[in-house]
């Protein structure tokens, strides 16, 4: 904003009153200018066309949508601060998850202290995905099955001397298999067309 409008404004504010519908409509409507010109768009009945962004990082369980979420998270960390994993980071402001030193537990906590609703969505997929490498022992010598006994929701299935293979729509990418791997031979990676 130029020095010329931000004057005009602060002369017209000192002038007229703005009720609180009036600030709230100003405020929304500067954030859905904000949105990426070039994503989709869906319409809710009773609300109207919402901009529809694609998530490019996973975020904590039960987050909302997308467009939602960057508007709705302040970044105060107290989901952060509430995780017993430490696997929630704050970057440019919002919460997202980092599995590279732990797991998503799907405890809740995070969920349950969220004073903005960011974190009261349904969906508890975090949309990470295994990715497992050559050097998986299962694969090479056989006989490991420690990735699919630590899955939670049964979505790793294994042949012996084959690299497991997994279930996309049972797995809710929560990092156990990668975590509980002794030989590093699982990644997680985020996976953008996961449906949640």
């Amino acid at each position: 904003m130029s020095e010329k409008e931000s004057r005009y404004y602060k002369a017209y504010m000192e002038q007229n009153t703005v009720s609180r519908r009036g600030l709230f409509r100003a405020l929304t409507s500067g954030a859905k200018r904000s949105i990426n010109e070039s994503s989709n768009k869906t319409h809710i009945p009773g609300v109207g066309d919402i901009e529809h962004v694609e998530r490019t990082v996973a975020r904590p369980p039960k987050a909302v949508d997308e467009v939602l979420f960057q508007q709705i998270c302040n970044g105060c960390g107290e989901c952060a601060i509430a995780c017993p994993e430490q696997v929630i980071v704050l970057e440019h402001d919002l919460a997202q998850l980092n599995l590279d030193y732990g797991y998503c537990s799907q405890c809740g906590d995070c969920s349950s202290v969220c004073s903005t609703g960011a974190l009261h969505g349904t969906q508890s997929d975090v949309q990470m995905r295994p990715m497992f490498r050559t050097s998986c022992q299962n694969a090479i010598v056989g006989d490991c099955q420690l990735c699919q006994q630590l899955c939670p929701t049964r979505a790793i299935t294994i042949e012996n001397f084959e690299l497991p293979r997994f279930d996309s729509s049972k797995c809710d990418g929560c990092g156990r298999c990668g975590q509980g791997c002794p030989f590093s031979a699982i990644e997680m990676q985020f996976a953008a067309n996961t449906p949640i």
